[in-house]
């Protein structure tokens, strides 16, 4: 057995169990605002995608430099993604109180919303990871949302599994969704430039 070897893993375990803490915490301090939902989220997939790639598990300064990133090259989207999101909850908020119609508006409802997030799963990513317009991003990750479904699948499980763990006990919101967003993040991105180089 190379004990020197079997330290350095140890080690990077540690370094990263540790950065999915830290990062968590300033995730969702900059969620606080409500208004910096989109930033907030391209400076998480960010991180971690400089994690999957470059094995640089740096937090703080990482992280306010994505986020400004985010305001710098992507405020107007990120304005319209928000409003978007934003306009989604409250629909629901309002469906819920309607005496008549709410099934058939609930289940409309929902169906737009699911496509929404299945856009999002791949749009952070992609945005984080290529120079690419707005419009081919979103192109790109409407065609992601299809071609790669199982990782769209294997995200809504993580995340599904992540609210019951959360349910029985909140200390797994410590790291759980910074590490769902690095799982999700390296396994499409790896799908993708896969795709790329057949191409």
């Amino acid at each position: 057995m190379n004990l020197k070897h079997e330290q350095n893993k140890l080690f990077q375990l540690l370094e990263f169990t540790t950065g999915l803490v830290q990062l968590n915490f300033i995730f969702f301090i900059t969620l606080l605002p409500v208004i910096t939902i989109f930033p907030a989220l391209y400076a998480l997939t960010a991180v971690t995608r400089q994690w999957s790639v470059h094995r640089d598990y740096s937090v703080f300064r990482s992280y306010i430099h994505f986020f400004k990133e985010a305001l710098q090259y992507h405020l107007k989207f990120g304005i319209l993604w928000t409003f978007t999101l934003l306009f989604l909850l409250i629909d629901f908020f309002i469906i819920r109180h309607l005496e008549t119609g709410q099934t058939f508006l609930f289940t409309g409802l929902s169906i737009v919303s699911l496509f929404f997030l299945a856009i999002s799963v791949f749009l952070f990513p992609i945005l984080s990871h290529y120079e690419l317009k707005k419009k081919d991003a979103l192109k790109l990750a409407l065609f992601s949302s299809i071609r790669y479904g199982y990782v769209l699948l294997f995200s809504f499980l993580l995340l599904t599994t992540l609210c019951i763990l959360a349910y029985q006990s909140p200390l797994y919101l410590l790291f759980g969704f910074s590490f769902v967003i690095f799982l999700t993040t390296k396994l499409y991105l790896h799908q993708l430039d896969c795709t790329m180089l057949k191409s």
